[in-house]
């Protein structure tokens, strides 16, 4: 049995699902998920609460049970080091491993060598991860449901033209230690790239910042439409619509990171940021998160 630890928003517990699901089919063993980290509601300074949120697609759910868990890890963020150091023990003696990602953002080849009965601890966002096992991954993040009219009509619209996808994250990330894209410097450039060699592109904008989309793009002379249908809980489906689309330009965020990844288009045109944190430890450790058929601005 391989358990995975899911936290974070959508697109970071997909990275993590992915991860688990290759080295648990590596090892032809049963794969479970860890979801306390999004249960969870202790008390937190600055810090986003966040949901299952896999439950939208067609994965193997099969949910660790406080039991399982005990054999391997007590509650990660709550445990403090007396707690930790009694698990490795009882971790030891039954045989039983955790894994942490060492470094993020990048492929740690320890994870080849790893054995069954091992808890997975990390984002482990590169798709180095789960590449070799793709056909597996796209089928489980496909819709459980059928998805409503609008959003279906719009899958059929995007089908017949020269559908780009542009995401555009803004808001939460003004005060982050992710990168604020520039619009001259990143979005423009990547729109000309486009048209270099796409004909008639049309652009499809998804966006948390409807106003600054509206304030600088509303002048620019190219075939443009703004995705306001789905919000709250319905959010998932921007990324699938992102997944619809012939190309995509996403922004430096695990969201649209998947949509262009689940693109099946086998001639996309994938254009990503270069740098996707502005501070931090991360900053030179991201060289694995594009894949390397996408082009970097």
């Amino acid at each position: 049995m391989i358990l995975v630890s899911l936290y974070g928003g959508l697109g970071n517990q997909m990275f993590q699902y992915a991860c688990g699901k290759a080295v648990a089919a590596r090892l032809s063993v049963e794969l479970k998920l860890d979801i306390q980290h999004v249960t969870d509601r202790t008390p937190r300074k600055e810090f986003t609460f966040r949901d299952y949120e896999l439950g939208v697609f067609n994965v193997v759910e099969q949910i660790a049970t406080s039991k399982e868990l005990n054999d391997f890890v007590p509650n990660l963020w709550n445990a403090n080091e007396i707690v930790k150091h009694y698990y490795k023990l009882k971790r030891i003696l039954l045989g039983n491993t955790l894994y942490r990602e060492k470094l993020k953002f990048s492929y740690n080849k320890e994870i080849d060598s790893l054995k069954d009965n091992t808890y997975l601890y990390g984002y482990f966002q590169t798709e180095d991860y789960f590449s070799n096992f793709r056909n597996d991954i796209l089928n489980s993040f496909s819709l459980r449901n059928t998805i409503d009219d609008k959003n279906a009509a719009l899958v059929v619209q995007m089908q017949t033209e020269s559908s780009v996808s542009i995401h555009i994250r803004r808001g939460d990330y003004e005060n982050s230690v992710f990168e604020l894209l520039s619009l001259e410097e990143y979005y423009l450039k990547a729109i000309e790239t486009i048209k270099k060699d796409i004909e008639s592109p049309v652009f499809y904008f998804f966006t948390n910042d409807i106003e600054w989309v509206e304030k600088n793009f509303n002048s620019l002379n190219i075939n443009k439409k703004i995705i306001t249908i789905n919000t709250g809980k319905q959010s998932y489906m921007d990324l699938i619509l992102m997944s619809n689309c012939k190309h995509n330009i996403i922004a430096n965020s695990s969201f649209s990171w998947w949509g262009a990844w689940l693109n099946q288009n086998t001639n996309k045109i994938v254009i990503a940021p270069k740098k996707w944190f502005k501070t931090g430890q991360y900053v030179e450790t991201t060289y694995d998160l594009i894949p390397k058929s996408w082009l970097k601005i």
